[in-house]
């Protein structure tokens, strides 16, 4: 008699190490916004300075998010589609919220 055991979900623990790397990410994303927004207040504003603000905290918000899913045990799992998220995506880009195929079809 065998049984068959089918693969299980990593478990929120495992992907706890990204905890630190999302929140080191969210810091250096704070600063760099902070150093962009002080060249905007200058008398004459830089609308690539301004662009660059705008980006980074899009990206904040992207790690915010991330973290919250790591939080709610769904970090790793795309939004769209319930698919994991390769590692190595996650790897590459930690606040990644949809595997590829929905990424590349939003």
């Amino acid at each position: 008699m065998s049984t068959t055991t089918t693969p299980s979900a990593p478990t929120a623990t495992a992907f706890e190490p990204f905890r630190a790397l999302l929140q080191t990410q969210r810091a250096d994303c704070l600063q760099q916004r902070e150093l962009a927004l002080a060249e905007t207040a200058t008398s004459v504003p830089d609308p690539v300075a301004t662009s660059r603000a705008a980006t980074l905290l899009r990206t904040v918000e992207e790690i915010d998010a991330a973290l919250d899913r790591l939080d709610a045990g769904t970090y790793g799992t795309c939004v769209h589609c319930g698919s994991a998220i390769p590692r190595e995506r996650l790897e590459s880009r930690p606040f990644a919220a949809a595997c590829v195929s929905c990424q590349q079809a939003t």
